[in-house]
């Protein structure tokens, strides 16, 4: 599982990708743990509709852990509840 920071920002998505990367190589199920982020900006969440749409072209999708307000919101804000599969927690 890898635990989201609270700031999921733009300057953090090079650092995610190459986590992620790591874990699709191992095979292990793409868990994300998102109780603790407070803030999610554009770029993080292009990365994670990226992800979730490689996964769902290989019969996957992410697991998410938690619940964040700000993330659904700023998913909803954008259009990408269906796709990323994250209830609203407002």
């Amino acid at each position: 599982m890898i635990k989201l920071p609270p700031e999921l920002v733009i300057n953090q998505v090079e650092e995610l990708h190459q986590q992620l990367l790591l874990e699709l190589d191992a095979g292990h199920v793409i868990s994300l743990d998102i109780s603790e982020i407070q803030r999610a900006d554009t770029a993080s969440i292009q990365l994670l509709c990226a992800l979730q749409k490689y996964l769902l072209d290989i019969g996957q999708h992410i697991s998410w852990v938690g619940e964040s307000a700000a993330l659904s919101s700023s998913v909803e804000k954008l259009g990408l509840t269906e796709l990323l599969s994250i209830s609203s927690t407002n």
